[in-house]
């Protein structure tokens, strides 16, 4: 897998940027395999993509499933990435492995540290 373990993301509340959630459930025996295509996707294709910012890669502990948070620029930019033929590639290979998919767009209202 390409994760790195010591990146940081800063979360803003600025209303131009927005944050795909997407929850993508899975058979316990292929999260392993879900994360890594996402993982690869990203780094490989996504991270070069026009206002594409950052994206975090969640598994749950139940392991069914993975949950994806990826920061843009803007909305255009999130829809334009749709239409390049490497990211509908990557899209369907994800698909290929989750039982089901559930993206919404969303704005950062709020963040909170310690």
């Amino acid at each position: 897998m390409v994760m790195t373990a010591t990146q940081h993301v800063t979360i803003s509340t600025d209303p131009d940027l927005i944050t795909l959630i997407n929850v993508f459930t899975c058979p316990e025996s292929r999260q392993g395999e879900l994360v890594a295509t996402l993982d690869r996707a990203t780094a490989e294709v996504f991270v070069h993509q026009p206002g594409f910012i950052s994206a975090s890669i969640h598994a749950s502990l139940d392991r069914t499933r993975v949950l994806s948070y990826t920061q843009w620029a803007r909305v255009e930019d999130f829809d334009a990435a749709g239409a390049v033929p490497a990211v509908q590639e990557c899209v369907a290979q994800i698909l290929a492995i989750a039982e089901s998919a559930d993206p919404r767009l969303h704005q950062v209202r709020a963040v909170h540290r310690a």
